[in-house]
């Protein structure tokens, strides 16, 4: 397997992350010391607001950009022995992972929020059970919608294989959810409308469509694709 990182924008992103992450620790603490002046008090209040939403953003920029091991270094050896057929793209237009090899493209979305992850067919919604409700309060451990998330990057993927003039079959791009966080689990039981598995399940539910050898991609093609896949795309 091929591996190509951004590691411009990787580095400058996780910079970023940990000067938000800084600048949010820093407004909280400012905010709850002026909290004991009566004189500074509506002060406190507006620095408590922008610290709390900073910290979120700070959450959301670290769990994308800043954990170590990094989400790539993850995937790459989660991954580890696939064919030279495949190459993995990190960080690059238009999404994050992007794998592509003979048999499809795949859109690797990491999750680390914790719980029992299921889907309720009935309401439309995705379900997360035994999760931390102290970390969901704080937003840190709500799920939202991964399937919104997976249609966006979908979208985003066939557009940008028609931009780059890539004649790649729509029904071969999948979208693959991967929950990362060692206190999450899949629940069996639960349908969902896009692979949705562990970690530990990656190279298994790759290899799935690898064996599936009807209507397989050619190594030429696939070829053809990376040719059209510039890394000069890298910052």
């Amino acid at each position: 397997m091929y591996i190509y990182t951004n590691e411009k924008k990787l580095k400058k992103n996780k910079k970023i992350s940990k000067m938000v992450t800084g600048v949010a620790f820093a407004v909280l603490i400012l905010g709850a010391v002026a909290a004991f002046s009566p004189e500074y008090f509506t002060y406190s209040f507006i620095a408590l607001i922008i610290g709390v939403v900073l910290s979120q953003l700070s959450i959301t920029m670290t769990t994308r950009w800043g954990r170590e091991p990094s989400n790539n270094d993850i995937f790459n050896v989660k991954l580890k022995g696939l064919s030279d057929n495949f190459s993995i793209y990190h960080y690059m237009d238009p999404v994050d992972h992007l794998l592509v090899g003979t048999a499809g493209a795949f859109i690797l979305i990491p999750f680390f929020q914790g719980g029992i992850i299921g889907y309720d067919e009935k309401k439309g919604r995705w379900t997360q059970k035994k999760a931390s409700l102290f970390m969901k309060f704080f937003g840190q451990e709500s799920l939202g919608r991964p399937d919104i998330d997976a249609e966006k990057a979908l979208e985003d993927v066939k557009q940008y294989f028609i931009s780059r003039d890539i004649d790649f079959p729509a029904e071969k791009i999948h979208p693959v959810l991967v929950f990362i966080g060692p206190k999450s689990s899949i629940d069996p039981e639960a349908n969902f409308k896009y692979d949705t598995i562990m970690l530990d399940k990656l190279k298994d539910t790759i290899r799935k469509y690898i064996r599936d050898k009807s209507d397989r991609l050619t190594p030429e093609f696939i070829d053809e694709v990376t040719d059209k896949l510039p890394l000069d795309d890298i910052e």
